[in-house]
């Protein structure tokens, strides 16, 4: 079973996608805590500055602050902050005290600075100079506290969106598959044109991008060979049917000659007999070889004038039920008036041919029913029969060449196995269909379906 290449497409993006999203997470994670760290810093010398009449009273400071920048996340994290001045006991130990400093950055009115004091890295803001004025300290613990929050806050809202994420990966492979795979529906497209009788015709087929001018190339050098091989093959099957002819003439009237001459019920005019009725074998092969040659070729002769279908139908059976009714029951259901735009001679080989199938290929007592109706414009055709054999894969096979089904069964019924092949070029040089089906009742079903009037 082939895989599908857009369910494979949509994995690989989603595992890309993942991937990314992933990379990019831990990436920006990385260089943006950095920068919240240093952003909380800076906070922490403008709050100092613009508040800092209100210093010692804490809950007005931070009011103050949080008044400023409304909504801000980054200023929730003064809830944090340690007040420090010469009148709260708490910082005593804090102040003046020798910081190593990590990281500073100075302006002409507050001094920023990173440390460590008592096995703790602080982030300190004050005024330059000061040694023993106000200062604000905050935990370096506390910052990540707050970024974890933050963090898990953007990782709820991930799960949330998630289902879109999916929904969209999807529309993005169904557009991605549909651009990679529109240029090689293109192609697809143009190489479905082709046929036998076309191979050799100007090819408008040209590659849409670069990437597939390989592709196109090779199949344009396929073609060429193919459309060489079928003009070669067309050929010598009508040049060897041609040739042919003359010859097996001269034998089959050489051969009643014999016939004639020998004594009547003789064995050597029975053999002679023999030989003639091989020789007009040879000869309806020949004609029927040359005949397909010609619908390969796409130069089968034909004049379209308007004929009565129904009424050929109902003549033949008429005809043919006279003959074989001991063997065979005959019945139809025949629209009258059904009018064909078609090729008088050409048509009455396709009905007596797919006539004379269903005779040979029936079963003892067997029966065979016509049909046809007319709608739309065109009409249907079905002759069915009973058979005593049905040979397996007969739908898919029964329009080749020289096909028989069963080879054993075949050998006893007298025929070459293009007669159906005939039928089928008859049937589209008058655009129909030709198709066979094997019924549940055991029976063989021929279906003709053409238009009424055929566009010439």
């Amino acid at each position: 079973m082939n895989r599908s290449f857009k369910l494979h497409l949509f994995i690989r993006l989603v595992f890309i996608t993942a991937a990314i999203l992933y990379s990019n997470r831990m990436v920006a994670q990385h260089f943006l805590t950095e920068q919240l760290r240093n952003q909380i810093h800076q906070e922490m010398g403008r709050a100092l500055q613009t508040c800092g009449d209100d210093f010692k009273d804490r809950q007005k400071f931070l009011n103050c602050f949080k008044s400023q920048d409304k909504g801000s996340l980054i200023s929730n994290v003064s809830d944090f902050y340690m007040l420090c001045h010469q009148s709260v006991e708490a910082c005593q130990p804090q102040l003046n005290k020798d910081v190593t400093v990590e990281a500073a950055d100075n302006d002409a009115a507050i001094e920023l600075l990173r440390g460590r004091a008592a096995d703790q890295v602080w982030f300190v803001a004050r005024h330059a100079g000061e040694l023993t004025g106000p200062e604000l300290w905050l935990k370096d613990t506390d910052v990540d506290h707050m970024m974890l929050q933050m963090w898990k806050l953007r990782d709820q809202n991930l799960l949330r969106v998630l289902p879109i994420v999916l929904i969209l990966l999807g529309l993005m492979a169904w557009y991605m598959t549909r651009v990679a795979l529109r240029p090689v529906e293109s192609i697809e497209r143009k190489m479905s044109s082709l046929n036998a009788t076309n191979l050799g015709a100007y090819s408008s087929l040209k590659a849409p991008f670069q990437e597939f001018e390989k592709l196109v190339l090779v199949f344009e050098a396929l073609r060429l060979r193919l459309d060489d091989s079928f003009t070669k093959a067309r050929r010598f099957a009508a040049d060897a049917s041609h040739e042919l002819r003359t010859p097996l003439t001269i034998l089959r009237g050489s051969a009643e000659q014999l016939i004639h001459d020998l004594p009547l019920g003789s064995d050597m005019q029975v053999r002679a007999r023999n030989m003639s009725d091989e020789v007009e074998r040879l000869i309806d092969i020949t004609e029927k070889l040359l005949l397909l040659s010609r619908a390969d070729a796409n130069s089968l002769g034909h004049a379209f004038t308007q004929v009565d279908l129904s009424q050929m139908i109902t003549r033949l059976i008429t005809l043919e039920d006279d003959e074989t009714s001991p063997r065979l029951k005959i019945s139809s259901d025949i629209s009258p008036g059904v009018i064909w735009l078609c090729d008088k001679t050409l048509t009455v080989q396709l009905i007596y041919n797919l006539f004379e199938n269903a005779q040979k290929y029936n079963q003892p007592k067997g029966w065979i029913h016509f049909s046809l109706t007319q709608e739309a414009g065109c009409f249907r055709l079905t002759i069915e029969n009973p058979s005593a054999s049905i040979p397996t894969g007969l739908s898919e096979h029964a329009f080749e060449r020289f096909y028989r089904g069963d080879a054993s069964h075949a050998r006893q019924i007298d025929g070459l196995g293009l007669g159906l092949s005939i039928c089928s070029e008859i049937a589209k040089i008058h655009q129909g269909t030709l198709s066979l089906s094997v019924t549940g009742k055991n029976t063989v079903l021929v279906t003709l379906t053409a238009p009424l009037k055929t566009a010439r």
